[in-house]
């Protein structure tokens, strides 16, 4: 079954929510499963038919719906740090029934003790849930969780443990009301749900963090919410480093550098620099590469010029690939000419450059060129497109592409980072025929019949 991930922008920890809504922490060591005793049977969300689930926020929010007689219940899980710590979940359920209901949280820890106390449940001595409201009855085992659950809710059937591994607690919850636990996601302080963000503060905060990237417009709402998707899942993913392999961290880098999050990619590649190793190191010197360009950061150059030496030595005893351009360049500018010059003495061969995704759509450095919307999309096609502040290697570009009846206008602004010449722009999937060294502007592209319009 497909899960969501749980995590948070820098805080160790991290967690899934499966596509019924059973969260677990990412060891795994438990899991949690939410039930709902209606007026005619207890409905397990992990069994139900009638369960569909839903992203908010760019998936900074989980909503599981299960439905039952009269309305739906409602779970939504959003991961917080707790005072800076580590990563902790938020499970909340409400009543968007005619009806009341009784709400009951299951806890499963295969092979672990469990105990429940009046502010939450443990996991051997490891607290694992917490709460601000005490049910109103908790039982552990699975004969007295199955007595629980048949005196408050009608008969019980899929209990799957047998021993002590087994934990349930049930609230009443009349119409329009709510209730809520937190989660531990990794070892720390787990506050009560009271003392954490709500789920609106945490729409709005990861707003704040998307935003301080490029920002990018486009003619496909499905597209959009996928790339505002995918940079929360990139940014969340800097917290949980030490699940990630080399090779992952090096295309988390340089992901995020594409779209504008160089102090979070700065981060990845401390941590790729201090794993003195010599795996992945055409991916290695690909991500300290691609950090340079679309920085023009100097003190970083210098602070990863040493691992990319080491990478760079071990490419040429393992016959790897090496983005040769990118690598010199930033030896060049950590200031390290003999080592750029040894480079190309070297017997290695040239990395080609992968494909880029989205951004190689957006934009493209060919040599002194910059290609505008080189892969522009026949579907989109009348519609806007716009980039603002997007990485490149000569600087922050901005455009913008609005349509006049059959015909594309351009507006351009390019923030470039001086060099020897003139950084020569194109268009070649909206006119084939237009360029300009200037680094703003704005023009009335002519469509050419060759273009599959």
């Amino acid at each position: 079954m497909s899960t969501r991930p749980l995590d948070v922008l820098g805080a160790p920890g991290w967690g899934e929510v499966d596509a019924r809504g059973l969260v677990q922490p990412g060891a795994k060591e438990w899991a949690l499963d939410w039930w709902v005793g209606a007026s005619d049977r207890w409905r397990r969300a992990s069994q139900e038919a009638a369960v569909r689930q839903s992203e908010l926020g760019a998936g900074a929010v989980v909503e599981t719906r299960m439905k039952v007689p009269d309305g739906d219940a409602v779970q939504r899980v959003w991961a917080v740090a707790a005072g800076g710590g580590p990563a902790v979940a938020v499970v909340q359920v409400g009543n968007e029934a005619a009806t009341a209901f009784a709400a009951a949280l299951v806890v499963e820890a295969p092979g672990a003790a469990l105990a429940v106390d009046r502010t939450g449940v443990a996991v051997g001595a490891k607290p694992v849930l917490a709460w601000d409201r005490a049910p109103v009855g908790a039982a552990v085992g699975h004969g007295a969780v199955k007595a629980l659950l048949d005196a408050e809710g009608g008969t019980a059937t899929g209990l799957d443990h047998k021993g002590r591994d087994l934990a349930a607690m049930v609230w009443p919850l009349p119409h329009t009301a709510r209730m809520a636990v937190s989660a531990s996601l990794g070892r720390g302080a787990l506050p009560p749900p009271a003392d954490l963000p709500d789920a609106d503060a945490v729409l709005r905060g990861w707003q704040v963090h998307l935003e301080r990237g490029a920002r990018i417009e486009v003619p496909d709402d499905a597209l959009a919410r996928r790339i505002d998707r995918n940079r929360r899942r990139w940014l969340g993913r800097t917290g949980r480093m030490e699940t990630a392999d080399v090779a992952e961290l090096c295309e988390l880098s340089v992901r995020l550098d594409h779209h504008g999050y160089h102090d979070d990619a700065a981060v990845v590649l401390d941590e790729i620099a201090a794993r003195w190793t010599t795996e992945a190191p055409t991916e290695r010197l690909r991500a300290f590469g691609v950090h340079h360009d679309l920085t023009g950061d100097q003190q970083a150059a210098i602070r990863f010029a040493e691992p990319v030496a080491e990478a760079v030595e071990a490419a040429a005893r393992m016959g790897a690939e090496v983005p040769l351009a990118p690598v010199e360049r930033l030896l060049i500018a950590a200031g390290q000419d003999r080592a750029a010059q040894d480079l190309r003495r070297l017997d290695v061969r040239p990395a080609a450059t992968p494909s880029e995704g989205l951004r190689a759509e957006l934009v493209a450095d060919q040599g002194e060129e910059l290609l505008v919307a080189p892969g522009y999309r026949p579907v989109w096609r009348g519609g806007p497109l716009a980039a603002y502040g997007l990485p490149t290697r000569f600087g922050p570009l901005s455009y913008a592409v609005r349509w006049h009846g059959p015909n594309p206008a351009l507006l351009w602004e390019l923030d470039g980072r001086p060099g020897p010449v003139p950084v020569s722009l194109r268009a070649p999937a909206l006119d084939r025929s237009w360029s300009s060294d200037q680094p703003t502007g704005e023009t009335l592209l002519a469509t050419s019949r060759s273009l599959p319009w």
